[in-house]
């Protein structure tokens, strides 16, 4: 099972907590791995909340994700 990593000195505000539940949830609902990650890169780690970056997240390959 996927477990997230936290350092000490990154804390999460509450929507990134939302996201981080929002994965994992994802993720006992069977999500490829993949996919799981490059939705935690755009919403927890850019911080990016657009229709855009949220399809290229879903619906793109690894090699083509910037």
């Amino acid at each position: 099972m996927n477990k997230t990593k936290i350092t000490d000195s990154k804390t999460l505000s509450v929507p990134q907590q939302v996201f981080e539940q929002f994965l994992k949830e994802l993720g006992a609902q069977k999500v490829p791995e993949e996919v799981i990650a490059r939705l935690r890169k755009t919403l927890v780690d850019n911080e990016q909340i657009s229709i855009e970056s949220l399809r290229k997240s879903l619906f793109s390959n690894d090699s083509e994700s910037t």
